[in-house]
Formats: C-alpha cells, sequence, structure tokens
C-alpha cells in the first residue's frame, strides 16, 4: 500500500522513487525492521527530497533545496499541542512565525496551509516546517508518522512548498504589507 503510494508520487511529480528494507541488529541480538521510502524530484529548479521512514524512527522528512535565482524568507510553521490548544481555544494548530508580514500572511491564506491545519486538528500531525539559509536556502518539514494516515498530508506539503517557491519567485515579498496588498 505505502509503496505504491510512494510510486504513484514519484510518477505524478516525473521524479525517482526509492526503497530500502531491511532490519537493524542490536548488541543483544534483537532486530527491529527498517523501511525507508524516498522520491526526488524537481520543481522549477527546486531539487525535492522526501524520506519516509518507518520501523525504529517513524520520521517524515520533507525537504526542497531552493534555486538561487529566487529570494528566499526565513520562516518557520510549529504547532500547537492538543493540550496546550485547550487553554488556549485557538482556532488553529498550527502558527507561523516570521519577521516579514507579507509571507506570514501568503501562508496563513494558502489553501495547502489550511488543509494541512485540518489534518493537525484531526490527528496527532505536529511538523516543523523551516525556511532557513544554512549552506543553501532550503525548505524542510519534519514530522513524526506516529498516527494512522501518516501519507495524508504529504501532497499538501509539496503543493505549499511549491505555492511559497512561486510567491519567491515573483519578488514582492520584501515590499511594504500596504504594496504588497495591492500586488495581491
Amino acid at each position: 500500500m505505502y509503496k505504491s503510494f510512494f510510486r504513484r508520487l514519484a510518477d505524478k511529480e516525473d521524479g525517482k522513487f526509492y526503497y530500502g528494507e531491511g532490519n537493524i541488529a542490536y548488541h543483544d541480538g534483537s532486530r527491529s525492521p527498517n523501511v525507508t521510502f524516498k522520491v526526488k524530484f524537481d520543481y522549477k529548479d527546486n531539487h525535492f527530497i522526501i524520506i519516509n521512514r518507518t520501523g525504529t524512527a517513524y520520521v517524515a522528512e520533507i525537504t526542497c533545496i531552493l534555486s538561487k535565482t529566487i529570494q528566499p524568507i526565513e520562516f518557520e510553521i510549529n504547532n500547537i499541542s492538543h493540550l496546550k490548544n485547550l487553554f488556549l481555544r485557538k482556532r488553529n494548530r498550527l502558527y507561523i512565525k516570521s519577521k516579514n508580514l507579507n509571507i506570514k500572511h501568503f501562508i496563513e491564506k494558502n489553501e495547502n496551509y489550511e488543509l494541512l491545519n485540518r489534518i493537525a486538528d484531526k490527528d496527532k500531525f505536529s511538523p516543523l516546517v523551516k525556511c532557513e539559509l544554512e549552506k543553501k536556502w532550503d525548505i524542510t518539514a519534519i514530522y513524526h508518522l506516529e498516527f494512522d494516515n501518516w501519507t495524508e498530508p504529504i501532497e499538501p506539503m509539496i503543493a505549499l512548498f511549491k505555492d511559497i517557491i512561486d510567491e519567491f519567485e515573483k519578488r514582492i515579498a520584501h515590499l511594504g504589507p500596504k504594496s504588497y496588498g495591492e500586488m495581491n
């Protein structure tokens, strides 16, 4: 089931699918299964790598190494825990941090962000998404896979990243909020 999902995803994105299966041996002689699903593809000179590991670590990582031709803006998307949300009574489980109000507004109004918010509301989906400069600019999402439909957030996350890339390409998010609002 999962293998076919990732294979279809690779086909849809005109990318490559990789699958790895094995066991991790421990010093006491016990073994633990380790399965890795990996998809690589490009979108407008931006390189995507999707890795989902099950077995000893149920972790997903979606990374997009950004092209040098766009002007990224730092931001972070994090989540509010279910318990904390009981006290805060926030409408959304996810929140955005950025010094740039335009990119924050853009993400908040994005339909894929809204979809990810709904997934976080109903499941234990708790991503940490960062756009930052390490050696290169990239956008990375990391989250655990310990919820029922752990493939559900993959496509909306990819679509969100693509929408953000398209917004970065416009080179208008650095404008003042009033000018930005007039252009959108």
